[in-house]
């Protein structure tokens, strides 16, 4: 592994110390910058997870107080949104809609040991499709709206897997009737999913949530398009494989394995292992582990260093070679050239970010820069294989 800057260093630390169950806070390295410490924390969505462990000396006197107000709100915020599962779940069962609460509501939990230290900005409910239009009216009715124009709307029924609402009050749910893209390479067993979702307790009622197996396998679909890039889905994996049996394990790499997930599940265990110093499971190595060329290119890659600064995720078209290396070989040309060649779906997609229509200027100089990033992370592969 790569030698860190004293402040990734310390942040590494305070995962470990979270990992391992340690009581009180890590001291900081003599050499800590404590102003970019505090940056690089900040940045971090796992913020709220690690703060427990941090000692006071690692952040300047002057901003300790601006810390502890933003974790503060951070976990307010995740109880607010608690709080709101709370009055939209008791809605939508009065029509027969029992949703599966997926994500970080879900997580938080039942994995956690403190619900409020799972930082997650949104809510996210899996109906079934047949129910979808009247799961839609109910939140309707609570205040959520959609807000989506023509394209908007398009994009999301034809080429996306839920819909956007939005409350007054701005809390964000999001209806999801799958968990991956119509086009996706990747797949997922939705009737096991129902099959085998909990009752988990939620005031006064309870909720359905994915089994551990389901959460893992969901996190690592998030983990893909991120490029590995959020440490809380390490995190995640961490509590919840705590949970598992050999059993499970058996289960998990096989079901990864029908959904062309494999090299993605042993790539978010194995920065498991890198970051948390805890082993992979035997039978998540030997059923899941991608061919020696293409770990020597993740390592080259160094995804460790992407996950804990950040660093490689703002490089453009970085995630897309991380998908590219995640599927399985004989489909990689197949995803290359659905980046390469222009798609209703490519600039539809286009169009949700920059908020308007594309003109044909637009559509010339998207498709030019895709075919770049692929040139550039074309060349960049090569290198790492050397």
């Amino acid at each position: 592994m790569r030698r860190f800057t004293p402040e990734t260093e310390y942040l590494l630390d305070l995962a470990r110390a979270w990992g391992e169950g340690v009581s009180g806070t890590v001291p900081p390295p003599s050499a800590l910058n404590r102003e970019r410490f505090l940056r690089l924390l900040s940045s971090q969505p796992a913020m709220q997870t690690l703060v427990p462990r941090l000692d006071p000396a690692a952040v300047p006197d002057a901003d300790r107080t601006r810390l502890d107000q933003a974790v503060e709100v951070s976990r307010r915020r995740t109880t607010l949104l608690l709080l709101e599962l709370e009055r939209a779940l008791p809605a939508l069962a009065e029509i027969g809609c029992r949703p599966i609460v997926l994500k970080g509501a879900s997580l938080a939990l039942t994995v956690y040991p403190r619900p409020e230290d799972r930082w997650f900005i949104d809510l996210d409910l899996l109906v079934p499709l047949e129910q979808l239009d009247g799961a839609i009216d109910v939140l309707t009715r609570l205040g959520y709206h959609g807000g989506a124009n023509h394209q908007n709307r398009l994009y999301y029924d034809k080429y996306h897997f839920h819909r956007i609402l939005i409350s007054t009050q701005g809390i964000c749910i999001e209806v999801h009737w799958n968990l991956t893209m119509p086009r996706s390479i990747y797949s997922y067993d939705l009737g096991t999913l129902w099959q085998s979702a909990v009752e988990i307790p939620l005031g006064g009622a309870c909720f359905l949530a994915p089994s551990a197996i389901d959460q893992v396998l969901h996190g690592v679909l998030q983990s893909i398009p991120a490029g590995f890039g959020d440490l809380r889905r390490v995190l995640d994996l961490h509590l919840l494989e705590r949970t598992m049996s050999d059993e499970d394990r058996d289960v998990l790499w096989a079901r990864a394995q029908l959904a062309n997930l494999s090299t993605g599940l042993w790539l978010q265990y194995r920065l498991r292992e890198l970051i948390l110093n805890a082993p992979i499971p035997t039978m998540i190595e030997q059923g899941c582990r991608p061919s020696p060329g293409l770990v020597h290119i993740f390592d080259q890659l160094d995804l460790v260093s992407a996950c804990l600064s950040q660093r490689m995720v703002g490089v453009e078209g970085f995630t897309r070679l991380i998908h590219w290396l995640c599927v399985p070989p004989p489909m990689r040309g197949r995803e290359i050239r659905r980046f390469v060649v222009p798609s209703e779906e490519l600039f539809l997609a286009a169009q949700l970010d920059l908020g308007r229509k594309l003109s044909v200027w637009d559509r010339v100089r998207l498709v030019s820069r895709h075919w770049l990033i692929s040139a550039r992370l074309l060349t960049r592969l090569a290198r790492a294989a050397v």
